[in-house]
């Protein structure tokens, strides 16, 4: 493993064992490289994965032309609303 490559793996060992404790954490770490170990992965942003579900909750709730309600709920303009519904259906 690359040096940095372990940095980050020895900083999210340290972060599963404080989150979960020793064993939980450990046994977690282990069976993420057994099943992905050797594998190049790219991890979205927080943010982004956030985001990403925000829209699928709205668009879960979108009824047709309920674009003010949504846009007052998620804190966003009426055209922000109607930009991320368009995209969900342009996307399936």
């Amino acid at each position: 493993m690359k040096s940095e490559t372990r940095d980050y793996f020895d900083m999210l060992l340290h972060r599963l064992c404080t989150d979960f404790g020793e064993a939980k954490g450990a046994a977690i770490a282990h069976t993420i490289t057994e099943e992905l170990g050797g594998l190049r992965l790219s991890f979205p942003h927080r943010q982004r994965m956030l985001r990403e579900t925000r829209d699928m909750r709205m668009r879960a709730r979108f009824q047709g032309d309920n674009y003010d309600e949504l846009a007052a709920d998620f804190g966003l303009s009426p055209r922000q609303v109607r930009n991320i519904i368009k995209k969900g259906k342009e996307n399936g």
